[in-house]
């Protein structure tokens, strides 16, 4: 059995942040939550089947499932499935439980039609750990299945924590010459470059669909976003939906995705 050896870090860190409100926290997080949204129901059909791992506390797949859509969440945090358990319990056509993105043993080879791994990503420092997540997620896929991966790129470092926090200098510490920062377990989260993460799916059996910046520069100009009108606002959302998929508009947004088919 394969398992996140650094699996408690990343429990403690969720045990003490309010990822229940995360999404809604300001116009920029919530912009994240809008555009995921828009491209999982670009891509549902009817009837699908939907595994979520990394579904915190199933702010994606509770609405799915109040969708009408079968839907089963699997988190590494108690805490999380705890708060998914406690939101759904009136919904029939949802499941969650406590798994490691590492071994989805308790599921079949090709169970769903649409795989979310919506946070694994963010948290694995080796790369056999990150081919590993994408090897269950995509094992646990039908033929023709939908998969996403969210990720961080690196810019966002830059810009979250060492622009806003003014820890530029440590940041640039644990860089490596690439302007990359080192995959560090105790600093929780780890970062891709845009082309080194599409190269992990290089020898997997899949199609590549799109990349897409899932909150773009409303992350690095969030105060801006917070006081815009809410005709601009609304304008600034639509623009955001029709660039999101340009190269030119990714790089410095907080989250990516990454989509592709399963052949």
């Amino acid at each position: 059995m394969t398992v996140n050896k650094h699996k408690d870090i990343i429990i403690n860190k969720y045990s003490q942040y309010d990822e229940d409100e995360r999404l809604d926290s300001d116009r920029g997080h919530h912009m994240e939550y809008l555009t995921t949204m828009r491209y999982i129901q670009k891509y549902l059909k009817p009837e699908d089947k939907i595994l979520e791992i990394g579904a915190g506390t199933g702010r994606y797949s509770i609405a799915l499932a109040k969708m009408g859509y079968d839907v089963t969440a699997v988190d590494l945090t108690p805490k999380h499935v705890e708060i998914m358990k406690q939101k759904s319990k009136k919904l029939k056509n949802f499941k969650c439980m406590e798994a490691d993105a590492l071994d989805l043993n308790m599921f079949e080879d090709k169970s769903f039609d649409m795989v979310l791994n919506f946070g694994p990503m963010y948290h694995l420092f080796h790369k056999k750990d990150k081919n590993q997540a994408i090897k269950e997620t995509l094992r646990v896929a039908k033929k023709n299945g939908i998969c996403m991966f969210a990720y961080l790129p690196c810019a966002s470092f830059m810009i979250g924590f060492g622009l806003r926090h003014k820890m530029v200098a440590y940041l640039s510490s644990v860089m490596d010459e690439k302007g990359r920062p080192k995959d560090i377990p105790s600093e929780i989260f780890n970062c891709f470059y845009i082309e080194e993460f599409k190269k992990l799916f290089k020898k997997t059996n899949t199609k590549y669909i799109t990349n897409v910046a899932t909150d773009g520069i409303a992350y690095a100009m969030r105060e801006w976003v917070e006081e815009l009108p809410k005709k601009d606002y609304e304008a600034f959302i639509n623009w955001h939906f029709l660039t999101c998929e340009r190269p030119d508009q990714q790089g410095y947004s907080a989250h990516l995705l990454y989509i592709c088919k399963k052949k």
